[in-house]
């Protein structure tokens, strides 16, 4: 039989530790970060599948096989891994996203051999039964219900999303659409999992208190021998230039309006992306914002503004949302639109972005975003799930440390080229919900064993 090697590939050294990342001769790669700070560790397996990978009328199966991924194996019974890693005091669990689906667990220190097992075991001896399909799609089935359908909020998102994305799958939900979602077959879970979850379409990022020949000893015992397959080229196809403004009303059961105003924006990993970071935090970050006071407490029109701009591995949106306050309509979200459009000129042409050197206001919004940044990265599983999605989303680990470097550079001009280029009459999408005057619906309420394995993952359309 081959043993298995690996070979260095590259690193970060301007830390107390470096970071290492190695590759095995099957593809798979290994990203490792030694701190003995405490004495435990992150081990995360991020695959490079998300929901824009799905195929055409089987939406959803990234994330339907995300849940399958905690049932049995051929060596384990099903249950067998949460209870193992429950009773060694480990904590668990996986998201799915548009670009990535991983798996991650934090434990002490001293069960690295036991996730390296457990991890390689469930990455080449999965055994699904028709039965676990079943059971598992409709703890799905009652997610999206949860989420979406009985969820005004999810519905507006769900809509928005497939409005302004008409050929890009980022248009179709993570979750899936549910007519999908009841298709999916046990043989087409299977043939997911043979094409997509190969070692040479994963990378294991470690991060804690261990000793990194222990983990690349450990992985090559257990990995070693896996084979590459070959992983499909991707079939996604670039969604065209926008024209003009899309609108679109739904009447649905809130308490209150809401308005959802969303531009295209560059993919992450990029400076003009950073730019329009800096930018959301002028307009919406925290409540010195601008349209924060505007909105809320000069004109007492809303009752919340946010916004964010989507980290995603293709041009993704640049989205404001608005609250409005009870009893308000169409009539006070057109001047809010008004009120948005003008609030984003006047900073175009205001000192805050026409001076070279900055002002409190600009130099708050980059300082906030820094901050928030390092804050980020002090607990092992955060480092991991930044160094992770760094991988697989821009393509470069390493980006982790470039994008705090391209956030420090954004000057105002560059948040005024973005702010033009992306916005000022620029089209928009446009999603707003009246309310209908009716009480949501309640979605049904069943549990199965692993419904908890579905982390949050912010995401607008899942």
């Amino acid at each position: 039989m081959t043993v298995a090697r690996f070979e260095r590939l590259d690193s970060h050294a301007d830390l107390a530790t470096e970071v290492v990342r190695y590759r095995l001769d099957n593809g798979l790669e290994v990203i490792i970060w030694e701190d003995h700070t405490a004495p435990v560790f992150s081990y995360q397996t991020w695959f490079r599948v998300g929901s824009r990978h799905d195929p055409e009328g089987r939406s959803g199966i990234s994330h339907l096989f995300e849940h399958l991924m905690f049932k049995a194996t051929t060596t384990r019974a099903e249950g067998e891994y949460d209870r193992i890693m429950e009773a060694r005091g480990g904590q668990t669990n996986a998201a799915t996203w548009v670009d990535w689906t991983y798996y991650k667990a934090k434990l002490p220190r001293w069960e690295l051999d036991l996730v390296i097992e457990l991890e390689a075991d469930r990455m080449e001896h999965l055994a699904l039964s028709a039965d676990m399909l079943e059971r598992e799609r409709e703890v799905v089935v009652n997610e999206r219900l949860m989420r979406v359908d009985n969820d005004p909020e999810g519905l507006l998102s769900e809509r928005m999303y497939r409005e302004a994305f008409r050929v890009h799958p980022y248009g179709v939900p993570t979750i899936g659409w549910m007519e999908d979602i009841r298709r999916i077959s046990l043989d087409d879970c299977m043939s997911f999992y043979r094409m997509h979850y190969a070692p040479n379409n994963a990378t294991i990022v470690v991060v804690g208190d261990v000793a990194t020949d222990a983990v690349l000893n450990g992985i090559v015992r257990r990995y070693g021998h896996l084979q590459a397959q070959a992983v499909p080229p991707e079939l996604t196809h670039s969604e065209p230039a926008q024209s003009d403004e899309r609108r679109l009303t739904l009447s649905l059961p809130l308490s209150s309006p809401r308005l959802v105003k969303a531009w295209k924006a560059p993919p992450s990993g990029t400076a003009e992306h950073a730019a329009l970071e800096v930018l959301c935090e002028i307009i919406v970050g925290g409540d010195s914002s601008r349209l924060q006071r505007t909105l809320v407490e000069e004109l007492e029109l809303a009752s919340d503004v946010s916004g964010w701009v989507s980290s995603w591995a293709h041009p993704g949106l640049f989205e404001l949302s608005i609250t409005l306050r009870p009893g308000m309509g169409e009539a006070e979200i057109a001047r809010i639109e008004a009120v948005i459009d003008a609030s984003l000129r006047e900073l175009l042409a205001s000192e805050t972005l026409t001076l070279a050197s900055g002002t409190p206001e600009f130099d708050k919004a980059k300082n906030g975003l820094e901050a928030s940044f390092y804050r980020g990265l002090a607990d092992v599983g955060s480092r991991a799930r930044a160094l992770g999605h760094s991988r697989v989303t821009v393509g470069e680990w390493r980006d982790l440390w470039t994008e705090a470097a391209r956030l420090v550079a954004v000057s105002p001009a560059d948040v005024a080229r973005a702010l033009a280029a992306t916005i000022i009459d620029k089209p928009a999408t446009v999603a707003i919900a009246l309310p209908s005057g009716e009480a949501p619906e309640d979605a049904e309420d069943d549990e199965a064993e692993d419904g908890e394995h579905d982390e949050d993952n912010g995401t607008p359309n899942d």
